[in-house]
């Protein structure tokens, strides 16, 4: 959102786009210290920082599904880890991969109408009953909402009770993104 902005147009634009999650939980704004702290961690391949991101023991336990998202097969294997699963892994918290996605352009690289205009890249690929069940979605950085929401996309059809988000950060400023 702008500063100009009263309502953030991001939001109004999701919320008619895609049905939206009930909350998004973020732990830190992609800003300074901690973009630099992410980029340095995701991008250079630092896993210890992954210590630096120390998620809500409490969250998890209102929560029958954490499931993060996932990341390609080739970029695993140039990163050599996946940095949202390292953390999860690293605090112990216990996760579902049902996702796979295709390779896409990176992210950062597209500005906000041009992501917009991609279709959704995941697919579910484990066949599991997901009627009535609380689901939170994990990702590193929520910036435009995108990747978020076309996830859940995915699960709304499926009966879901309710679907909430964690990322370790959230772009305060995306107008230039």
């Amino acid at each position: 959102m702008s500063v100009e902005e009263e309502t953030c147009l991001d939001c109004q634009w999701l919320s008619n786009k895609y049905p939206l999650i009930n909350q998004l939980y973020t732990l830190y704004d992609y800003d300074g210290l901690v973009k630099a702290l992410i980029q340095q961690y995701k991008l250079n391949g630092d896993v210890a920082l992954n210590q630096v991101f120390q998620l809500p023991p409490k969250l998890f336990k209102h929560y029958d599904y954490v499931i993060p998202a996932p990341i390609h097969p080739n970029k695993l294997e140039q990163r050599t880890f996946d940095h949202v699963t390292t953390v999860l892994d690293n605090q112990k918290i216990k996760y579902i991969q049902i996702y796979e996605t295709e390779e896409r352009q990176k992210q950062s690289e597209l500005t906000k109408i041009k992501r917009s205009f991609q279709h959704n890249p995941f697919k579910i690929n484990k066949d599991i009953d997901f009627e009535n069940k609380r689901i939170l979605l994990i990702d590193d950085i929520y910036t435009t909402g995108l990747t978020i929401h076309r996830l859940a996309e995915l699960l709304f059809i499926r009966k879901i009770r309710k679907i909430d988000a964690l990322t370790f950060a959230r772009a305060v400023n995306n107008d230039k993104i």
